[in-house]
C-alpha cells in the first residue's frame, strides 16, 4: 500500500477525522507511522507493516494530559508531558494542521523545556525502557572496546621502551652539559648585574640625599645672613636717630625750617598750637 491508499484507508475508517504522517513516543519516523485525530474520540496511531496496515494505539482525549510542552519545526510539530514524548506529527499539509489544531484546541500548551544533555542522546531521547537498556548496553561495549584498544597501545609501548633502552653517548651528553654551564653563566651574569643596578641605585639616592641636604644648609646660611645684615640695619638706624630737642619754634625752624610732624624726634606737643601734630609748621 502506497501512501495516498492509505490515507484513503484510513479515513474511509475515521470519516470525521484528519490524517497524517506521525510517530508515536518518537521524533524520527523510521517506522512508517500515521496519526489520525477525531474531536471526539481522540488520537488513533497506525503502522504499516509489509503492506498490512494496523492500529498500534488508540488515545482518548481523557489520556491525553492536560498540559503538554510544543516544539515546533519547519514541518513538524512535538508534544511531550514533563515524563515523556508524547507524539510527532507532520504539519506541512492541511491534514497535518487540522491534527494540530484538535490537540492544542483540547490541551493548555507550554513552551517546550530544557531537558538534561543525556535526553539528546539517541536511544534515551524517546524514554522507553527498552530503548534505553539497548542504548546503554551499546555505549558500554563501544567505550569497552575504545578502553581496551588504548590500553594494548600502551603495553605495546612500554614493551618497545623494554626492548630498546635509551643509551646516551658523549656526543649526546656534551651539549647538555654545554647547555647547563651556559644557563650557569647565564644566571651569574644576571645576578651581577642585579647587584650593579642596585649599587647604582643606592649612589643615586645618596647623591640626592646629599644635594637636598647641601641645599638646607645654603638656605640656612642665606637666613642667618639676612638676619645679621637686617640687625646691623637696625643698629644703624638706630644709631643714627638721636634726640634733638628745641627751645622754641625759632630755634627747631633753624634745623628744620617746615617743621616737623609728631613722628620726628624733635617734636615736641608745646610748640604745636593748632594740634595738628605737626609743630612749629609755617602758615
Amino acid at each position: 500500500m502506497d501512501s495516498k491508499e492509505i490515507r484513503r484507508t484510513l479515513k474511509s475508517n475515521h470519516p470525521e477525522g484528519y490524517v497524517t504522517s506521525g510517530q508515536h513516543q518518537s521524533d524520527s519516523y523510521s517506522i512508517p507511522y500515521y496519526v489520525v485525530a477525531t474531536a471526539k474520540e481522540g488520537l488513533f496511531f497506525y503502522v504499516n507493516r509489509r503492506g498490512s496496515l494496523d492500529m498500534d494505539l488508540h488515545l482518548p482525549w481523557v489520556k491525553v494530559p492536560d498540559t503538554l510542552y510544543l516544539r515546533k519545526d519547519k514541518k513538524d510539530k512535538t508534544y511531550r508531558t514533563k515524563e515523556e514524548l508524547l507524539l510527532t506529527i507532520f504539519v506541512g499539509d492541511k491534514e497535518g494542521k487540522m491534527v494540530a489544531e484538535l490537540i492544542e484546541g483540547r490541551r493548555k500548551l507550554l513552551p517546550w523545556m530544557k531537558f538534561p544533555w543525556y535526553r539528546k542522546v539517541p536511544g534515551y531521547r524517546s524514554q522507553v525502557a527498552w530503548k534505553m537498556v539497548m542504548a546503554s548496553m551499546f555505549y558500554f561495549f563501544f567505550l569497552g572496546m575504545i578502553f581496551a584498544s588504548a590500553l594494548e597501545d600502551v603495553e605495546d609501548d612500554t614493551k618497545q621502551a623494554v626492548k630498546q633502552p635509551v643509551v646516551q653517548t658523549e656526543a649526546e651528553e656534551e651539549p647538555k652539559k654545554s647547555d647547563s654551564e651556559a644557563a650557569k653563566k647565564k644566571k651569574t651574569e644576571e645576578l651581577a648585574a642585579a647587584k650593579k643596578a642596585k649599587e647604582a641605585e643606592e649612589k643615586k639616592k645618596a647623591a640626592l640625599e646629599k644635594k637636598k641636604a647641601a641645599a638646607k644648609l645654603a638656605a640656612q646660611q642665606e637666613a642667618e645672613r639676612k638676619a645679621k645684615e637686617e640687625a646691623a640695619q637696625k643698629a644703624e638706624d638706630e644709631a643714627a636717630v638721636t634726640q634733638v630737642s628745641f627751645d622754641n619754634c625759632d630755634d627747631l625752624r633753624t634745623e628744620y625750617p617746615n617743621g616737623v610732624p609728631s613722628s620726628h624726634p624733635a617734636y615736641d606737643s608745646s610748640m604745636d598750637r593748632d594740634k595738628d601734630n605737626f609743630a612749629c609748621e609755617r602758615n
